[in-house]
C-alpha cells in the first residue's frame, strides 16, 4: 500500500525548492506503457490509487485525479479525501482535454508548471502547450521523476517466437518499413511503442507487468533496423534470426546514436509518432525542428493490427484454452457452493489464476477481475476481498486473460449467478443480463460492409441499452478495443471516441463487451474477443471467444425473434453453463 501522505510530503518541498507551481503525474513510464509496477507508478505513489491509467496535478494544497467511467467507484475506494480530489472523467470528457481545463482553471500568469518529459507524449504536449500559450505559464521540463523509487531491473528472458506462430520473418516486416520511408523521403524513423517492437523482431518478454514486449527503443533507417535493448538477452540462439539488416546496440547509446544520425548534412527527414514518443525523446530529435515529421499512424501499427493467418490460427488455439479456463472456473464455484464450501472473491481470482497455468498460459495479460454482489459494479475490480464470501444468489463477473507461447493476448468477461438451479438472483439482475446480452448479439452479429468502424458497431450496441434503459444503470465505458500483442490495442478501437472512425479490415482482433452498472445494485458485463473475417467475398465477424453464457439469467421473454436465432446459432457449439 503507497504511503501518500509521506510521498506527497517529500514531492512539495521539491516543488517548493524547483519553483513549481503545479505538476503534472503521468501514471506510464519511459515507453508509455498502460501496465507499470505499482512500485514504478509514480501517480499510485501519491494518490494510493492502483487502476492502470488516470493521471493527477499536484498543487501546495491539493491533488487531482482524473479518472474515466471504468474507475470513479474504484478512484472514491483506494484514495484518502482528505489528500486527493478525484475528477470523474464521462466518455464526452478525455482526460487531456480535462487537465488543460483543470490547469487554467488553477495556474496564473507567470506561475510555473512542471512536467516530467520522459513520462509524457508528445501528442498530450502539443495540446497541453497549445491550450496554455496565452496565460504566459512557463513550463518546466524535468527529465527526471522526482516520485518514483528506482528499482533493478528483472528481465525474465528474450524469447524468439517462430514463423509458424508470427507467419512473417523480421526481414520481410522491415522491407514493408522500409519502402515506405524511401517513397516518402524519410531518413530515419524513431520508434518508441514496444508492441511494435516486439512485433517487428518477432521477440518477446515478460519483464513488464501484463505485457509480452521487452523494453526498448528502435531506429529504422532506409536499408536497416537498429535495436536499442539489453544486449545482456540477445543469445547467439536469437541473432541467428535475424539479417545484417539488424543491429543489436546496448540502450545507453540510443541518444547518441540520434545525434550522430542527425549531423548528416544530407538529412532530409526525421518521423516519428507523437502519440507513442515521449517528450525527451521528441527533444532529442527536434533540435533540427524543420527535419522531423509528426506521422499520425505508423506503418508498423497498421500491420500488426492485421493479424495474418498463422497468427490467427495460434490465437484461436490461445482463445480455445481461455475458454477452457473460464468454463473450469465457473463450474468450481458453482460446484463449490453446491457443496456448501466457502469461496471467497480472492480464492476464485487464484483459481482462475491456477488453471490459466495448468492450460500453458506464460503470464496474465490483466490482473484478473473476480468481483461478486455488488462488487461487480466496479468495471475494473483488480483488487479482490480475500474475506467476502461469494454467497449462491450472488452475480459474478469474470474478466480475464492471457499470454501463451506466442505472446498475443487474450481477453474475455464473463457474468454468471454462483449458484447453481437452486440459485435465486435479483429479478432486476437478470434484467440487466439480458439487456446486457441483446447489446452483446447486436454487436455479434453486426452486417459489416468495407466501410464499417468500430464507431458504427459501438453505435449499434449502445442503441440497444438505450432502447431497453433499466433505471439506474449506466454504460460508462466503450464497447471494445484492438487485442494483439498488447490486451488495448489500436487501431481498432470500439467506442463513441473519433478515434473509433477507423474503417475495421479483415485480420483485425477487438471485443464486443457491453455492460450495465449500478453503484448499489451491482453490474453485468458480456465480453468475446472477435475478428473480422472475409468469406464468400463477405465480410463476418467471427468470434474468437466461445465460451458458455449462463442460461439461468435469460429472461427469454425480452428477447426478439432475431435475437433467439442468433443466441441459438451461438448455442449450437457451446451449450449455455446450468
Amino acid at each position: 500500500m503507497a504511503n501518500s501522505g509521506t510521498a506527497l510530503s517529500k514531492l512539495r518541498k521539491f516543488m517548493k525548492k524547483e519553483n513549481i507551481d503545479i505538476l503534472l503525474i503521468n501514471s506510464t513510464d519511459e515507453y508509455l506503457n498502460e501496465y507499470i509496477p505499482l512500485e514504478e507508478n509514480s501517480r499510485y505513489l501519491i494518490t494510493g490509487f492502483t487502476g492502470s491509467t488516470g493521471d493527477a496535478l499536484v498543487t501546495q494544497d491539493n491533488v487531482f485525479l482524473f479518472v474515466d467511467g471504468r474507475y470513479h467507484l474504484q478512484a472514491d475506494e483506494e484514495t484518502d479525501k482528505n489528500l486527493v480530489t478525484v475528477v470523474k472523467l464521462n466518455m464526452d470528457n478525455p482526460q487531456s482535454k480535462a487537465i488543460i481545463e483543470k490547469i487554467n482553471e488553477l495556474i496564473k500568469e507567470n506561475q510555473t508548471l512542471g512536467l516530467i518529459s520522459k513520462k509524457l507524449g508528445c501528442a498530450y504536449f502539443e495540446k497541453l502547450s497549445e491550450n496554455l500559450a496565452d496565460k504566459n505559464i512557463n513550463i518546466k521540463e524535468l527529465d527526471f521523476d522526482p516520485v518514483e523509487v528506482q528499482k533493478t531491473r528483472v528481465s525474465t528472458g528474450f524469447r524468439y517466437i517462430p514463423i509458424e506462430i508470427t507467419g512473417e520473418a523480421p526481414d520481410e516486416k522491415l522491407e514493408s518499413i522500409t519502402k515506405e520511408l524511401v517513397k516518402q523521403a524519410i531518413d530515419f524513423y524513431v520508434l518508441s511503442k514496444l508492441e511494435e517492437i516486439a512485433y517487428l523482431t518477432n521477440m518477446r518478454s515478460y519483464e513488464i507487468p501484463f505485457n509480452s514486449s521487452f523494453k526498448a527503443k528502435a531506429i529504422i533507417t532506409q536499408d536497416s533496423c537498429l535495436i536499442f535493448t539489453d544486449l545482456n538477452q540477445i543469445t547467439d540462439n536469437i541473432k541467428k534470426n535475424f539479417s545484417d539488416k539488424f543491429k543489436f546496440i546496448d540502450q545507453k547509446k540510443f541518444a547518441a546514436t540520434i545525434d550522430s544520425l542527425k549531423s548528416n548534412e544530407k538529412l532530409l527527414k526525421i518521423a516519428y509518432v507523437p502519440a507513442s514518443t515521449n517528450l525527451y525523446t521528441y527533444r532529442l530529435i527536434s533540435k533540427k525542428k524543420d527535419k522531423t515529421e509528426p506521422i499520425k499512424e505508423s506503418t508498423l501499427s497498421i500491420l500488426k493490427s492485421l493479424k495474418n493467418l498463422s497468427e490467427l490460427k495460434h490465437m484461436k488455439y490461445c482463445f480455445k484454452q481461455t475458454d477452457k479456463v473460464v468454463e473450469q472456473a465457473m463450474l468450481w464455484v458453482k460446484t463449490s457452493i453446491d457443496n456448501n464450501q466457502k469461496i471467497t472473491e480472492k480464492g476464485f481470482s487464484d483459481k482462475v489464476k491456477e488453471l490459466f497455468i495448468q492450460h500453458g498460459a506464460e503470464a496474465l495479460s490483466f490482473e484478473v477481475i473476480s468481483a461478486s454482489g455488488q462488487n461487480t459494479a466496479f468495471i475494473h475490480y483488480t483488487n479482490p476481498d480475500d474475506k467476502k464470501v461469494i454467497s449462491k444468489d450472488d452475480l459474478v463477473l469474470l474478466d480475464c486473460g492471457a499470454y501463451f507461447e506466442g505472446g498475443y493476448a487474450t481477453d474475455i468477461t464473463r457474468t454468471f449467478v454462483a449458484g447453481g438451479k437452486d440459485a435465486k438472483p435479483l429479478a432486476k439482475m437478470k434484467e440487466v443480463y439480458t439487456v446486457v446480452l441483446k447489446a452483446f448479439l447486436a454487436g455479434l452479429n453486426y452486417d459489416v460492409t468495407p466501410e464499417t468502424t468500430g464507431f458504427d458497431i459501438d453505435k449499434a450496441a449502445r442503441d440497444i441499452l438505450n432502447e431497453n434503459p433499466v433505471d439506474s444503470f449506466k454504460f460508462s465505458h466503450g464497447t471494445g478495443h484492438g487485442v494483439g500483442i498488447s490486451v488495448h490495442e489500436m487501431p481498432p478501437r470500439v467506442s463513441p471516441a473519433k478515434a473509433a472512425k477507423t474503417i475495421l479490415k479483415p485480420g483485425m482482433c477487438f471485443t464486443i463487451e457491453p455492460g450495465l452498472y449500478n453503484d448499489s445494485l451491482g453490474g453485468v458485463r458480456i465480453e468475446n474477443t472477435v475478428t473480422l473475417v472475409l468469406r464468400d467475398n463477405k465480410l463476418k465477424i467471427e468470434s474468437l471467444s466461445t465460451a458458455k453464457l449462463d442460461e439461468n439469467l435469460i429472461d427469454y421473454d425480452r428477447l426478439n425473434e432475431q435475437e433467439k436465432i442468433w443466441l441459438e446459432e451461438y448455442a449450437r457449439n457451446n451449450k449455455f453453463t446450468k
